[in-house]
């Protein structure tokens, strides 16, 4: 294993001490290894779940709760579903066009269970569980935000209609993996010399370089440019260099993040998934988030270009609206 691998293992150990609770696996599992002998985490995994990103509120400060205090705090997803749902004097307003019927919904009916507790934020250090803004790190956030046209309103042409519009990148965060309002689903595919990290939406695919170094590239990849290696029976990625289009869309990265993941197998139908992300510029620290990733459900295409009607409408409805304008002088 080269230098940078080795040093960057030790920093990772350093991190993951203080990251909080963990899980790992019974003492009497063995994980499974490849044919070239390596962890095997390969699988369809899905990870979703009702557990935000930072704590909110309503859990005042707790990293776990029991199924008790889980219910009582949390919206359940029948309610979320009736309320997005409601029709007649229960209708909440026409705040959400363009968006999806609630039954295509499917974010997971509790929080992430881990080592028998319901996790409040995926959030493990900083302890409080939010991400750890620098002042000046929001500023260059906001910035980042407002250079690139990202705008609903923004129609002159496909390049002004957001990514997931377009069919390029899934408005859900894959590069690291966040649960969204459905498609919660990668795979994961070893090979001895590459990995592929495969989301279900919009099938991005990362294509992880195994004990190899980063590449001077003269182009940015939409998912960052992946490395990777294995620590005992982790598969441990790190990505950087983002797309630009894709620093503006996720509010985890900047130009600068390095983004390290940790996919251990804890059991045959569990993955625990760890990432850590830092980045001097926007955050007083390295935060860490870990959550956990199941079996069971199979990974189906996804079409996104093949009958995307909404395009079409957005751009002709745009030069209708030109079209009335001029006609109205």
């Amino acid at each position: 294993m080269k230098a940078h691998f080795r040093i960057t293992a030790l920093a990772s150990l350093m991190i993951a001490a203080f990251a909080g609770p963990a899980v790992f696996a019974a003492e009497d599992y063995v994980p499974p290894k490849t044919s070239f002998g390596v962890p095997d985490v390969q699988g369809v995994w899905n990870y979703k779940t009702r557990t935000g990103l930072e704590r909110a509120d309503v859990y005042e400060g707790a990293l776990e709760v029991d199924e008790e205090t889980m219910l009582a705090k949390m919206v359940s997803t029948p309610d979320y579903l009736a309320f997005l749902e409601a029709t007649g004097a229960e209708a909440p307003g026409p705040e959400n066009v363009g968006g999806y019927n609630g039954f295509w919904i499917t974010p997971g009916d509790a929080l992430a269970e881990m080592n028998g507790k319901y996790r409040t934020s995926l959030i493990v250090n900083p302890s409080d569980g939010q991400i750890p803004w620098r002042e000046e790190g929001q500023a260059i956030r906001r910035s980042q935000q407002d250079e690139l046209p990202m705008g609903m309103a923004e129609s002159d042409g496909p390049e002004g209609r957001t990514l997931s519009d377009r069919c390029l990148v899934s408005f859900a965060s894959t590069a690291p993996f966040m649960s969204s309002l459905y498609n919660n689903h990668m795979q994961i595919v070893q090979g001895p010399t590459h990995v592929v990290l495969l989301a279900e939406m919009v099938h991005n695919a990362r294509i992880v370089r195994i004990d190899q170094e980063f590449k001077e590239l003269p182009y940015e990849k939409w998912l960052g440019d992946s490395v990777g290696y294995y620590e005992g029976d982790t598969l441990v990625v790190q990505t950087k260099d983002f797309n630009g289009w894709q620093v503006a869309k996720e509010r985890l990265v900047s130009s600068n993040i390095l983004l390290t993941e940790r996919f251990t197998r804890v059991a045959d139908n569990k993955l625990h998934y760890t990432f850590t992300v830092d980045d001097p510029d926007l955050y007083t620290q390295p935060w860490t988030a870990e959550m956990p990733m199941y079996t069971g459900e199979n990974l189906y295409e996804y079409a996104c270009h093949e009958g995307n009607y909404a395009m079409r409408a957005i751009l002709a409805g745009e030069r209708r609206h030109e079209a009335d304008a001029r006609n109205a002088q």
